[in-house]
């Protein structure tokens, strides 16, 4: 080191810190937290600048669905992966759908939160309540008509969440019981778009959670799925991630 400039050892010096950090250096730019529009809307954004004060990180977000924030940290595209599945089910459906896309290697979820997820229909709909297993045979696509659970003769619109992303992930693993979603119905990018379609359509129904979810769709009562927040890191995570992860559950820990 002695022989080195200045300048050369400063870079060597970085160079070393950087890759004892995995890859991440905290001190340089944004803190890239990729994935879950779920923990994002619900705990993220709300509260971005009493994080980025309290752990002095400085928090780029991007919402791109669980699967694809952990396909992020996996290569470095983030820092910290957003997932609103838990994380052995998020990384099977997402190598599931493109085989080999995700080396979950390494990767650590971190309990955040957790929401209710509901299932909704159109405010005219007379169908105020259903069964898990009328639903599960909704989803599944083996009931199609409303009428086979006392509504009106008219062809059932399921209203689904794009494959990888949390809250579908929870439900087919959780919810379904190993049954698969039908390929029929209309698949949305995200959960309150999946509410405006209902919102517009009386003969469909959906899923979503208080975030998503507002009075221009009626609640099917007594029946809720949870749905479980997580915070990823690649490794442990190091003292600012451990400071964010903390706040974040202690913010989470309210929902």
């Amino acid at each position: 080191m002695k022989h080195l400039s200045t300048a050369v050892a400063a870079a060597w010096i970085g160079a070393v810190a950087l890759g004892a950090g995995a890859g991440t250096s905290l001190a340089a730019g944004d803190f890239r937290i990729h994935g879950s529009s779920t923990v994002a809307k619900k705990i993220v954004w709300p509260n971005k600048g009493a994080l980025e004060g309290r752990t002095g990180l400085s928090l780029a977000v991007i919402t791109n669905g669980s699967g694809n924030g952990l396909k992020d940290l996996a290569t470095g595209k983030a820092d910290m992966a957003m997932i609103s599945a838990p994380l052995e089910v998020a990384v099977e459906l997402t190598n599931r759908k493109a085989p080999g896309s995700l080396d979950a290697t390494g990767l650590q979820a971190h309990r955040v939160g957790s929401v209710k997820i509901f299932f909704v229909v159109h405010p005219s709909n007379p169908v105020k309540s259903l069964s898990e297993e009328q639903v599960r045979d909704i989803f599944a696509g083996e009931i199609t008509n409303w009428k086979e659970v006392g509504g009106p003769d008219s062809k059932i619109l399921v209203v689904n969440e794009r494959e990888g992303h949390g809250t579908r992930t929870v439900l087919e693993s959780v919810f379904m019981q190993g049954r698969a979603f039908s390929k029929n119905g209309r698949v949305m990018k995200a959960l309150a778009q999946q509410t405006q379609v209902v919102a517009q359509a009386p003969n469909a129904i959906t899923f979503g959670n208080a975030s998503s979810i507002d009075s221009s769709v009626a609640v099917l009562q007594g029946l809720e799925v949870l749905q479980p927040l997580s915070l990823v890191t690649r490794g442990a995570p190091e003292p600012e991630m451990a400071k964010l992860i903390a706040e974040v559950a202690a913010i989470g820990a309210r929902l």
